[in-house]
């Protein structure tokens, strides 16, 4: 008889089960609600009269929709499609982008985590796409600094890349996310003025909303920002990029479960790290096994980073 690692065997097995228990609650949860939720909002937002009602809904409700003009604008031609194609598309990408960044613990890691995101891809909000941004936002390029502008112009406050920038001194990727963002508004405001004043009037009307929204189990902004800052500085000073997505998770306006789907970031991150520790000094090699070219852990033997 095979013996079983239980150690090793452990942690996958708890994943499966957590992860299968997350997406029986949240497929009953959207039946009774809507399969999509986040998704339709953005598709709707192009919908009616959107020179006059893209705004309309406050925060909170369905099809509420609080992004910046840019956002909408670049989704425009996707939102063009029926809505049940928008959503299936949107999902798919999800599932798609969270496999790509999961890949590097092993297949077998995959399926369980992508069960443990099941909210992301049902409810299709954005988190994926930041999930992106900082797993390739990190670098030290102008280009790393640029995706900086994607959670400017939706989430705002998990845009904490500048900051891990400029607490590391890298000036060429912190300028590049600003210059970026304002080229970006700059452009959208000069296709849709009108976008930009019902969003800042949205904005300002709904500043002191009292209504609820997001994950009641945690703080408000208030204080989840400040822990969010000084976890993104304390990883930029020792050189831990993990950090930054707990940190954007935190730093989300309305959070939720859903927020930590950009965790999913954490396995890239890691990988492009001992890249560049191998770049850095190639005795490492010989320490952890990775050539170039060949995969960062034994997927054949199905080990992985977590093992």
């Amino acid at each position: 008889m095979q013996n079983v690692n239980v150690r090793r065997a452990l942690p996958v097995h708890v994943t499966w089960i957590v992860g299968g228990v997350l997406t029986w609650i949240l497929v009953r949860l959207m039946l009774k609600v809507r399969l999509g939720q986040n998704s339709h909002t953005y598709w709707a937002a192009w919908q009616g009269d959107w020179r006059t009602e893209m705004y309309d809904i406050a925060p909170g409700f369905p099809d509420a929709f609080n992004y910046a003009p840019a956002f909408a604008q670049a989704i425009w031609p996707l939102a063009q499609l029926p809505w049940p194609v928008f959503g299936i598309l949107w999902s798919l990408a999800s599932v798609v982008a969270l496999t790509y960044l999961l890949k590097p613990l092993g297949w077998r890691w995959v399926l369980p985590l992508l069960l443990c995101g099941s909210q992301e891809i049902l409810s299709g909000n954005i988190f994926w796409v930041l999930a992106l941004v900082v797993a390739f936002g990190l670098g030290r390029s102008a280009t790393s600094g640029a995706l900086w502008a994607v959670p400017f112009l939706t989430k705002v406050t998990p845009a904490l890349g500048p900051l891990w920038f400029a607490v590391r001194r890298e000036w060429r990727p912190f300028f590049a996310s600003g210059l970026t963002t304002v080229v970006i508004v700059a452009m959208s405001y000069a296709l849709s003025p009108d976008l930009w004043r019902q969003w800042l009037a949205f904005l300002t009307d709904n500043e002191s909303s009292t209504r609820q929204v997001g994950w009641v189990l945690l703080p408000a902004l208030i204080y989840r920002l400040p822990v969010a800052i000084g976890l993104t500085i304390w990883g930029a000073l020792t050189n831990r990029t993990w950090t930054v997505p707990l940190a954007m998770a935190l730093a989300t306006p309305v959070t939720g479960i859903a927020a930590f789907t950009m965790l999913a970031a954490i396995p890239r991150l890691g990988l492009r790290a001992e890249r560049n520790t191998q770049v850095e000094d190639p005795r490492t090699v010989e320490v952890t096994g990775v050539e170039a070219g060949q995969p960062g852990h034994d997927e054949v033997g199905g080990r992985s980073a977590l093992d």
